[in-house]
């Protein structure tokens, strides 16, 4: 059995095989609806939201998987720019909404109190917690034994720097079973036991932050328990 490494990212490899099983899902749903409407022969049956949705995830997900491929190939030349992080999150939550609502899954933005610019990569960053956003509200979809379903995208403070992340009712989510999971990734199916369905998104995130300087890490934001990254405030504010 394969033991966790401290500090080690996902192989490539490895990650793509996540990738690839994840998109298996949408692409299935995709396929199920297109076919219900040739069976039947009325297409009015075809979900358009449903298949629209779930494009637009697999989509997603590959682009943020090529993005991460090339910030890690550009890594040692990746300059960081000051990034609205209150701003980012708020244009993840509308990339998300949609996603969300075909799930019925409650989407929440929480930000407590006001943020500067924090050192990062724009386009990095929004596809980081768009790829985690979109795994985490998959696995809240897929508990059947309570509603309302709720995601929650946090924003926060703490002495080490700026944390913003997604978070939901994930009791068993723990440090040693995120590290046991990037570890096992690409090797098992269901690498992450504690949250339900691919984990593919979250490797993908972490991936990216790795890229800059940043990591994702098991986090607690008002209850819930998630995945959260720690950012740092831009310098240039701080010289003002």
């Amino acid at each position: 059995m394969l033991q966790p490494k401290e500090g080690v990212g996902v192989h490539t490899d490895d990650l793509l095989l996540s990738v690839a099983e994840q998109l298996k899902t949408p692409l299935t749903t995709i396929a199920r609806q297109a076919e219900l409407g040739q069976m039947t022969g009325r297409p009015e049956l075809i979900h358009a939201q449903a298949i629209s949705s779930q494009a637009m995830a697999a989509l997603t997900l590959v682009d943020c998987y090529l993005l991460g491929l090339e910030l890690q190939r550009e890594q040692s030349q990746l300059e960081l720019e000051p990034v609205s992080v209150s701003s980012m999150l708020v244009d993840t939550a509308h990339d998300l909404s949609n996603y969300a609502a075909h799930y019925g899954v409650q989407l929440e933005l929480h930000m407590a109190g006001r943020y500067g610019p924090v050192m990062s990569h724009s386009r990095g960053l929004r596809a980081a917690l768009v790829s985690l956003g979109f795994s985490l509200i998959e696995a809240e979809a897929s508990k059947n034994n309570r509603r309302p379903r709720r995601v929650t995208l946090g924003l926060h403070r703490t002495p080490h720097g700026i944390v913003t992340g997604v978070y939901g009712e994930y009791p068993t989510l723990s440090a040693d079973g995120w590290r046991a999971a990037l570890a096992l990734a690409g090797h098992a199916r269901q690498p992450l036991t504690a949250i339900d369905g691919s984990s593919a998104g979250l490797f993908v995130a972490d991936t990216i932050l790795r890229s800059m300087n940043s990591r994702l890490r098991v986090g607690k934001y008002q209850h819930q328990r998630g995945l959260a990254a720690t950012l740092q405030p831009s310098r240039q504010l701080r010289l003002v």
